[in-house]
């Protein structure tokens, strides 16, 4: 047990870059404000999930099943810890840098496979505790639930991701297993990867187009406690304090994670070896040698650094996968039905407005840049040291991030315009907006990144992930997409065209003095890494 801890407490300060023997003074003050502006943002993001859930927990009051709100929650908090956790098992339990250094220490296989599962535990259980506590409170305050409620629901949420964790790691390492006997297994990877996670939203959709929240009732129940019977036994050990229920739920739980741990552990050696080997061919031809300029020579090494890793791409594109599946909506569902499907009554007379919005929300969250520094890694001393300006190399950088998101604007923007018959302006609009923020967000990310570095990564996760750079750049580019959706509620008396308009020049010139900043004072702190 001891093993254990000391391998997660390593593991755990890598990932937050607290394992650096020494730190300078301005260091260590950094790292406490991002600590605590996590901290803030977590309580931030309880906040709103109480008032969700009480929100939620008033209707279903209502029609007399607030017995099903703490169902529901635990349902879709496993929901986000199986995707969340699919494709973090390549690189985090499977297929890590350090295998190797790892592997020789003087440690039992089973120890090192229990504290990779206890990392990926930790990782998920601070987004459970922040779903679920709130969750809890709004369902005691509703249904007048007694001390033992309280006492009961908050250790059983500790363990509601163990199997959630186990299910996404399975497919997570099946996935990679199929992936690895190809010759572009990464290609694969991504393919199978994304594939699954689409089948996953366009299932959660169908059962949100269905039914409506109104509406919630026995066949609802029944229909989760068919797909995950788990959440029927924790709705009844939290709401009617069934003791055989919370035997059952604990059992279950701590079994199956315990018999997952026992395999996983048999098995460790063999799956590293299928994940880490190499596809080669014998007909190897030399030919002809190309010359190129350095910036594409450096936009050539990033694009395949990028698709190398799997990680990278689900974490950075997945807005774009989603920005493209609900543009081709529009070509096959009315403005009607659409606002039906994402329950907002009215929204179909908006859409037009609404489009430009939801495409430079996606774009503004596709964070490629803020990891691109991180991932140097140890190697960061072969660009710093060669012959080429940092100016280029902040452009090659720019460049990917633009590439991901600019081809998929121009597309989207198309069929979007197709699909809702837009105007000329409002096609002008949807296009020149999300364009706007895909230089803003790459460009702001770069700079995230040089201020919030982490060259000292063992497992990819933790840069792209989990790192402050990679935090501070999603939730950087809600923020810019956000404030204009409040503002245009704000001005509702003003014409929304004009708004956003004056949005995008406001962005526009933003974006034009962070890249005056990036060129002066980035040079400076590139060399200082």
């Amino acid at each position: 047990m001891k093993n254990i801890w000391l391998l997660t407490k390593v593991q755990l300060g890598t990932a937050l870059d607290f394992n650096i023997i020494s730190k300078k003074a301005h260091v260590k003050k950094k790292s406490s404000a991002i600590y605590i502006a996590l901290v803030i943002f977590s309580l931030f993001l309880a906040g709103v999930s109480f008032f969700y859930s009480y929100a939620i927990g008033t209707t279903l009051n209502m029609i007399g099943v607030i017995e099903l709100l703490p169902e529901m929650l635990m349902a879709v908090t496993c929901i986000i810890t199986l995707i969340t956790t699919i494709y973090k098992v390549k690189g985090t339990l499977f297929g890590f840098k350090d295998y190797d250094i790892v592997m020789s220490l003087p440690v039992k296989t089973s120890e090192i496979v229990a504290s990779r599962l206890v990392l990926l535990y930790i990782i998920n259980i601070v987004f459970t505790l922040i779903i679920m506590i709130p969750n809890s409170i709004a369902y005691g305050i509703l249904a007048n639930a007694s001390p033992v409620f309280y006492l009961i629901s908050t250790i059983l949420i500790f363990f509601i991701p163990l199997v959630p964790i186990i299910v996404a790691t399975i497919i997570g390492t099946i996935i990679a297993v199929i992936a690895a006997k190809f010759k572009h297994s990464n290609m694969v990877n991504l393919i199978i990867m994304f594939a699954v996670l689409i089948g996953i939203f366009i299932f959660s959709s169908s059962i949100n187009s269905e039914q409506k929240l109104g509406e919630l009732s026995a066949s609802i129940t029944k229909m989760i406690d068919g797909i995950y019977p788990l959440a029927k036994m924790y709705r009844l050990a939290v709401c009617e304090l069934d003791i055989i229920s919370i035997i059952v739920f604990l059992v279950i739980s701590i079994l199956a994670f315990s018999l997952f741990s026992s395999i996983v552990g048999m098995k460790f050696k063999a799956i590293n070896s299928i994940m880490s080997a190499n596809f080669t061919k014998g007909n190897y031809k030399v030919g002809n040698l190309e010359q190129t300029s350095p910036l594409m020579a450096l936009y050539r090494k990033e694009i395949k650094r990028y698709f190398s890793s799997s990680l990278y791409v689900m974490n950075t594109a997945v807005g774009i996968v989603m920005m493209t599946i609900g543009s081709i909506a529009t070509l096959f569902m009315s403005p009607e039905t659409l606002a039906q499907v994402l329950e907002a009554p009215g929204l179909d007379k908006y859409l037009s407005i609404a489009a430009p919005l939801f495409l430079s929300m996606c774009v503004a969250m596709t964070y490629v840049t803020a990891c691109s520094i991180s991932l140097e890694g140890k190697n960061l001393w072969i660009i710093k040291t060669s012959p080429v300006s940092v100016k280029t190399i902040f452009h090659s950088k720019i460049a990917v991030n633009l590439t991901i998101t600019i081809p998929p604007i121009i597309l989207d923007s198309i069929i979007i315009g197709l699909g809702l018959k837009l105007t000329l302006i409002e096609f002008l609009i949807l296009l020149i907006m999300p364009i706007v923020y895909a230089f803003f967000a790459a460009i702001l990310g770069l700079i995230i990144n040089l201020k919030f570095p982490n060259l000292n990564w063992t497992t990819e996760v933790t840069v792209i992930k989990q790192s402050a750079a990679s935090t501070i750049a999603m939730f950087s580019g809600m923020l810019a997409v956000g404030l204009p959706i409040v503002l245009l509620f704000v001005l509702s008396s003003i014409n929304p065209t004009i708004i956003i308009g004056v949005i995008t020049v406001v962005i526009t010139l933003l974006t034009i003095v962070l890249y005056k900043y990036l060129i002066e004072k980035g040079s400076k702190a590139l060399q200082s890494l």
